[in-house]
């Protein structure tokens, strides 16, 4: 059993139309983009709630009205001139104590309770935890130990974001475990994709509220 407190933390925005999932118009009024986002974010919580871990944290890109966390979450307003920064920042927050840390972003259908826990159980005998995406980005973070020099100055939203990162990691004598590739939901691409995919019977990847969200909108029958 690990000595390190395990710590789940989510990087998430509100879900206001015109403001998330831009790069989902024209194909999706804004309005539409907006309630993809927020079931998304809600499924997002609910699989992080079901994973083991001793905290679990919202970092807001921008501070809440209400003021107030989800259930059974810590919120923190996240911090920095680019996402390097906010994630260095966040880690410097989850990581006291001599904890064990993964991030994850709000708009993977594909994650699960056991993907989160995995990624913990990784940071027992490796120091950095990553899930790769087919962008060539990455949906998932973990450390064991503070590596700011991993996220800064990174050209972020690239094809090679993740390639850099495990490069980088190498350079700074850090061990690295990688997780099984998955695929945000950010492009007519990746929606069409979705769709394809549960219309063939492939649900399993795919939470409650979006799924509910795309049939509604009649993107799906039923």
């Amino acid at each position: 059993m690990s000595e390190h407190p395990k710590r789940i933390a989510l990087f998430a925005r509100q879900p206001v139309s015109g403001q998330v999932k831009t790069r989902l118009s024209p194909a999706l009024p804004p309005d539409l983009a907006c309630q993809l986002y927020a079931a998304m974010l809600e499924d997002t919580l609910e699989v992080v709630r079901l994973a083991r871990a001793d905290t679990r944290t919202v970092f807001w890109a921008e501070v809440p009205q209400e003021g107030r966390a989800p259930q059974g979450f810590f919120w923190h307003a996240q911090k920095g001139a680019d996402l390097g920064a906010r994630m260095t920042d966040a880690f410097d927050t989850l990581l006291v104590g001599g904890a064990h840390a993964v991030v994850v972003g709000s708009d993977c259908p594909g994650l699960t309770p056991a993907l989160l826990e995995h990624a913990l159980d990784a940071l027992d005998r490796s120091d950095l935890v990553l899930g790769p995406a087919s962008d060539g980005g990455y949906w998932l973070v973990g450390l064991a130990r503070p590596a700011p020099a991993l996220f800064t100055g990174m050209e972020w939203s690239t094809a090679t974001v993740f390639t850099e990162t495990v490069a980088r990691a190498t350079g700074l004598g850090l061990s690295v475990e990688t997780l099984p590739v998955r695929d945000d939901l950010d492009t007519p691409d990746d929606l069409a994709r979705i769709v394809t995919a549960v219309a063939l019977g492939h649900e399993d990847g795919v939470g409650p509220k979006l799924l509910a969200a795309l049939r509604a909108m009649k993107l799906l029958p039923g």
